[in-house]
């Protein structure tokens, strides 16, 4: 062989030899990163399933609260109906007293007042009298 040849095969080997001497290494290196990361993945892992777990039990728990709370609503806008009904019919019931009771009772006060007006009178006039 001549000798152009040898040390051509010569520096292809060396560079052969230094490249399995860097790659080798690196490929170790690479792997235990890639290992490190696929560990630190399998964590994040059962981490976000306990987060998703912990967020469908908080949405379920929202969900509940809002359907009691809207439920309660419904409760208070049906006890404000029945106070509205009863206090309209109350309304309407003293309005119906008033009508009977209002006249006579005025009638009453007016008769007084014209009763204590005469037996004021004759007192006056009585005591007029004797004086």
């Amino acid at each position: 062989m001549s000798n152009a040849l040898q040390v051509a095969l010569f520096l292809a080997s060396a560079a052969i030899i230094i490249l399995v001497a860097c790659v080798v290494p690196m490929a170790f290196s690479m792997h235990q990163s890639m290992k490190t990361l696929v560990d630190s993945a399998e964590r994040s892992k059962c981490d976000m399933q306990t987060l998703v777990q912990h967020s469908q039990e908080l949405i379920r728990n929202i969900t509940d609260i809002a359907r009691r709370a809207s439920g309660q609503m419904d409760e208070i806008d049906h006890v404000i109906a029945t106070v509205r009904d009863w206090t309209e019919s109350a309304d309407h019931f003293l309005k119906e007293v008033g009508s009977v009771v209002e006249p006579p009772v005025f009638t009453i006060v007016k008769n007084m007042n014209v009763l204590r007006s005469g037996v004021t009178g004759f007192l006056r006039a009585l005591r007029d009298t004797f004086h």
